[in-house]
């Protein structure tokens, strides 16, 4: 209809009328592109909201299990010492460590007073001992972005370099998991089972201390497992803190 008119007025040679035809046309194709840009800007929009609440929901996640990573290493260090302690050793107090290490805060690690025992569970002291737990990052929603290509979605640079930093102190934690922490664990369970000890079995509190008195090769594997499990929870409550700030930041970006 638009064409058949600007024919007619040419024909005319009605000159203002097709200049008049040619505004409408320009503004009318201007119109629709800023129409379809802002319609992609707006769905851009609402898929990197989409995305940042899912980042948001691994984070808590995470938060979740680093927790409970960290209740367990307590309970498995304040169970080690009060065997060490009725076993009449010294117990742990703190550690100190000789090089500065950027997955831990400060180079001396103090232990906090430890928990009582409760009675009924005197005689799984060897399974609080043993027993331990290896959180897994929630990353489902960041990893799928990389490899889809797709980290553009996230308007945000800061935010992408923090998420890129995070992930990979998670991957240290689960390089020192494999590396150090398990092996130190399993260590302890074979040297249990010399003894007839297994992670679940159920001893007698006076029987599995007389062990430890007996044996130093039990006391000094009970006592290392114990030094790097102080050192485990550290890197644990670490992670932690980087877990809240990133948390924090993703919120702030959430509209």
């Amino acid at each position: 209809m638009l064409l058949r008119r600007i024919t007619k007025h040419v024909t005319e040679q009605n000159w203002f009328a097709v200049f008049i035809d040619f505004i409408i046309v320009v503004v009318g194709v201007f119109i629709g592109i800023q129409v379809a840009n802002w319609n992609e800007a707006r769905v851009e929009a609402e898929r990197e909201q989409e995305v940042l609440i899912a980042i948001l929901d691994d984070l808590k996640l995470d938060l979740t299990m680093l927790e409970s990573a960290s209740a367990m290493a307590k309970i498995n260090i304040d169970t080690s010492n009060y065997m060490l302690e009725q076993a009449g050793f010294i117990p742990l107090d703190k550690i100190s460590i000789p090089v500065v290490n950027s997955s831990l805060i400060g180079q001396e690690l103090l232990l906090s007073p430890h928990e009582l025992i409760p009675e009924d569970r005197k005689n799984q002291l060897w399974k609080l001992v043993s027993v331990h737990f290896y959180p897994i990052q929630s990353n489902t929603a960041f990893s799928s972005l990389i490899a889809a290509g797709d980290l553009k979605i996230i308007s945000n640079q800061d935010l992408i370099s923090n998420l890129q930093s995070y992930t990979q102190h998670w991957n240290s934690l689960r390089d020192s998991n494999v590396t150090t922490y398990k092996k130190f664990r399993d260590r302890t369970i074979f040297v249990g089972q010399e003894f007839g000890l297994s992670p679940f079995i159920k001893i007698p509190e006076k029987d599995l201390i007389g062990m430890i008195q007996d044996n130093p090769k039990l006391k000094a594997v009970l006592r290392t497992l114990l030094e790097y499990t102080v050192l485990h929870k550290a890197q644990f409550e670490q992670t932690s803190n980087q877990t809240l700030k990133l948390i924090d930041k993703v919120e702030k970006e959430i509209r």
